[in-house]
C-alpha cells in the first residue's frame, strides 16, 4: 500500500535577511567627522584656559584629526571617562612645557640646554595645571560634569608613557602665539572605545547666527589700529617741491578730528590734553 503523497505549497515568500536590518559593526571612517568636531570644540574651549598661562592673551588652536608627532619626549597622562571603556592618552610637547616654566619665572621663553632629564618641580606644577585645562575643556565639549574625567596615570619624567597596541584615532591640537613658536597637544584614544565616547557626547548645537559681539573673546583680544588725523591739507605742487628743513606751514586742526579704523570713519572728537600726552576727547560716534 502506497503511502499518500502531499504537496505543500508556500503561501508567501520565504524570509529572506535584509542587510539594512541586520546590526552591523560600527565603520571608524563613519565616526571621522564626529570625532574632528569633538576636536573643534575641544580647541574652542581650551583656548580661554589657556590664556592664564599665555601672559593674558587668547592664543589660537587648531584641532586636525591625527596622532600628534611630539617633537623629542613629552609629558603624558592616561585620561579615564566615568562609565565609559577606554583610556583616552594625553601628551603635552615637553620642550613647550619647559618654555611656559620660563616664561613664568620671568624669563623669555627659551629652553633649558642641555634639556633635564626629569622634569623639574615647577614644571610638574604646571603640567598639572594643563592636565587641569584640558579636563575642564573636555568635559565642556563632550557636555558633561568635570568629575566625569580623571587622571589615572601621569609621566612625571621626560620618559613618554607607551602607547597601548592597537589601532586608535588622534587629535592634535596646534597652539599659536604671536612671535612665538607654535606647540603641540596630542590626544590618542582606542578605535574601539571611539563608538562609546561619541555615542555618550552630544553633537555640538548649531549656533544662532546673529552679530558677533566684540567686546567678547577671542574678538575682544585683536588689536586695532586707530589713526587720528590732525591734519589733512593740500599745497600746491611747487610748494611741495621746495620743501626744506626750517620751512613753515601754517596748519589749522580741525574741530571735529576724524578717527578712522580700516580706513572708515568711527568717531570724530576735540584735541585736548590729558597726563603730559595729547588727547581726544570723544565727541560724536559715526
Amino acid at each position: 500500500m502506497s503511502q499518500p503523497r502531499h504537496h505543500f505549497i508556500a503561501a508567501g515568500r520565504a524570509a529572506q535577511h535584509c542587510a539594512e536590518l541586520i546590526p552591523r559593526e560600527t565603520d571608524p571612517a563613519d565616526l571621522a567627522p564626529r570625532w574632528q568636531e569633538l576636536g573643534e570644540s575641544l580647541a574652542k574651549a581650551l583656548a580661554p584656559r589657556l590664556a592664564t598661562m599665555l601672559d593674558g592673551k587668547v592664543p589660537a588652536i587648531e584641532a586636525t584629526s591625527e596622532a600628534a608627532a611630539l617633537p623629542g619626549l613629552a609629558a603624558t597622562a592616561l585620561i579615564a571617562r566615568e562609565g565609559i571603556e577606554g583610556v583616552l592618552h594625553l601628551g603635552v610637547e615637553g620642550a613647550a612645557v619647559l618654555r611656559l616654566v620660563d616664561r613664568a619665572f620671568g624669563g623669555p621663553g627659551s629652553t633649558p640646554n642641555p634639556a633635564p632629564s626629569d622634569f623639574p618641580p615647577s614644571a610638574r606644577l604646571l603640567i598639572e595645571r594643563l592636565e587641569a585645562a584640558v579636563l575642564q575643556a573636555l568635559a565642556e565639549a563632550c557636555a558633561v560634569a568635570a568629575e566625569a574625567f580623571t587622571v589615572r596615570l601621569r609621566s612625571h619624567s621626560m620618559a613618554a608613557l607607551p602607547l597601548r597596541s592597537g589601532a586608535s584615532a588622534g587629535l592634535t591640537l596646534t597652539i599659536a602665539e604671536p612671535e612665538r613658536p607654535a606647540w603641540l597637544i596630542g590626544l590618542t584614544l582606542p578605535q574601539a572605545a571611539l563608538p562609546a565616547w561619541l555615542a555618550a557626547t552630544p553633537r555640538r548645537p548649531r549656533q544662532a547666527e546673529g552679530a558677533a559681539n566684540p567686546a567678547a573673546a577671542p574678538f575682544a583680544e585683536v588689536p586695532l589700529p586707530l589713526t587720528a588725523t590732525l591734519v589733512d591739507m593740500r599745497v600746491p605742487l611747487r610748494t611741495a617741491a621746495s620743501l626744506a628743513p626750517g620751512m613753515v606751514l601754517p596748519v589749522a586742526v580741525a574741530r571735529a578730528v576724524p578717527l578712522s579704523a580700516g580706513g572708515n570713519v568711527v568717531a570724530r572728537g576735540t584735541v585736548g590734553q590729558q597726563d603730559d600726552r595729547i588727547a581726544l576727547k570723544l565727541t560724536q560716534i559715526a
